[in-house]
């Protein structure tokens, strides 16, 4: 589809007083298609925020270039910044004597100014950008009567009725439950596929990362940025690298971080692949390594039992039943009369 946005040998950071830099993090080369989800990824501290900041021209680069379909930002006053890109921060949401539709209406300020009226194609693109996310059930309402979740969505409305090519999103799901946060995650994606605009949201949500963004880009402490498709990402170590510190590392096979805890004697699981999958859970997570299933010297079998389940614990010539994932911790830990 095209490139929608470039950046080339990029510096980002911040002037202090007297003229002295710090620096952030560069040279950054990456770049992104049209209609495309991008997930900004790292840990905190490495200038996440700085970088899309530095994109949407609200802070200056110290070096390099920003593009947007081809056109260098350094040479693109505010009115024309402003069509071309639209920015969601992170910052609470205000406005609390504005309804939703007035909130999502002011996106067409780049095209009618403060005090210009709304017309027929203005009212189009509002019209548009409230279906397109859900807002129009609670459009009438002020912001103040709204849900976090609500207005995540009529701010992400407001950016698609600036109708830009590119949308940066800095950490919107920051104050939302999980419900919420995967409903945002999955219409960003939506949004892209189908207006064919550049989304790119950061966020500390590397389990929904994986699942919906296209490509990620992976922030370091070494000032630098991998690029990829999550799955390339994964086998190549770049998150192990990035995100593992002492006691926390990050598991390959199943893309997840786990807390690393003293590893005690194997114990197998095998049976039901659901019960079984919890079952592995709950025993790595005190420290028992899951290997073998039902070949290992001591292994549970798990069953499904009625409207429940059940687990028998092997060890030798000891077969005891457990009603509960609990009970079984507890026999394991020497609390229910086998250690």
């Amino acid at each position: 589809m095209g490139k929608a946005l470039e950046i080339s040998k990029l510096e980002i950071g911040y002037l202090k007083r007297g003229g002295m830099a710090l620096h952030v993090a560069g040279p950054l080369d990456i770049s992104m298609e049209k209609g495309a989800f991008h997930c900004l990824l790292g840990p905190n501290g490495v200038g996440k925020s700085t970088l899309l900041r530095t994109v949407a021209g609200i802070q200056p680069a110290l070096g390099g270039d920003v593009k947007i379909l081809g056109i260098d930002l350094k040479k693109a006053d505010n009115k024309m910044l402003a069509k071309m890109l639209s920015v969601v921060l992170t910052d609470r949401i205000g406005h609390g004597n504005l309804t939703a539709y007035e909130l999502v209406a002011l996106g067409r300020i780049p095209y009618t100014g403060w005090f210009g009226r709304l017309d027929k194609e203005d009212r189009i693109k509002i019209g548009w950008a409230i279906e397109s996310t859900g807002v129009g059930q609670f459009s009438g309402k002020s912001i103040h009567e709204l849900s976090d979740g609500e207005r995540q969505k009529v701010m992400i409305a407001r950016a698609l009725t600036q109708d830009t090519p590119l949308i940066l999103l800095d950490e919107p799901t920051a104050h939302l439950d999980l419900p919420n946060r995967i409903d945002i995650v999955r219409l960003l994606r939506r949004l892209a596929r189908e207006t064919g605009k550049a989304i790119i949201m950061s966020t500390h949500e590397l389990d929904l990362a994986l699942q919906a963004a296209d490509n990620i880009w992976l922030m370091t402490h070494e000032k630098k940025i991998y690029s990829g498709v999550p799955e390339d990402l994964v086998l190549n170590d770049a998150f192990a690298k990035v995100f593992t510190k002492d006691g926390v590392e990050f598991d390959k096979s199943r893309g997840v971080f786990r807390v690393v805890l003293p590893q005690r004697e194997a114990v197998g699981v095998a049976g039901d692949e659901t019960g079984a999958f919890w079952t592995a859970h709950a025993l790595e997570r005190l420290g028992y390594p899951v290997a073998g299933g039902s070949k290992n010297s001591r292994f549970v079998m798990v069953s499904k039992a009625g409207d429940g389940w059940r687990w028998q614990y092997h060890k030798g010539g000891e077969h005891i039943e457990c009603q509960s994932i609990e009970a079984l911790q507890q026999l394991l830990e020497g609390k229910g009369g086998v250690s």
